[in-house]
């Protein structure tokens, strides 16, 4: 039996995840969209743990800097891919002290990202 990617979205715009859902549709995924930082703390607290996790920069509340910053608190050292419009070269520092695996720019190749993902769970 084929391993099952366990994918957490992080996106408050409903087209991204509508769009993640469409692509990671099949036997092999497993993925879990949600439209704030808020909702993903709560789904990585009471939750199977994730192969990857897909995070936007810009959302309300939690940016996604911060929301990486409290998945690192947290002990979770799990790959982490930022995909978003707004990565100045502060925000892609910050990313890359927290060892974000992967950082694409919206908009992004739907390929690229799903070649990371698989090769990133293997």
């Amino acid at each position: 039996m084929e391993r099952v990617c366990r994918i957490l979205a992080v996106d408050n715009e409903p087209s991204v995840t509508t769009a993640f859902r469409f692509v990671f549709d099949g036997p092999q995924y497993d993925i879990t969209c949600v439209s704030s930082g808020t909702d993903a703390l709560a789904h990585l607290d009471y939750s199977t743990p994730f192969d990857v996790i897909i995070v936007d920069q810009k959302m309300p509340r939690l940016t996604g800097v911060q929301l990486v910053e409290e998945i690192r608190k947290r002990g979770i050292s799990g790959k982490i891919i930022v995909v978003s419009a707004n990565l100045s070269a502060d925000v892609v520092e910050a990313y890359q002290r927290m060892e974000v695996s992967l950082m694409l720019s919206k908009p992004f190749d739907i390929r690229q990202l799903r070649s990371a993902i698989e090769q990133l769970a293997a």
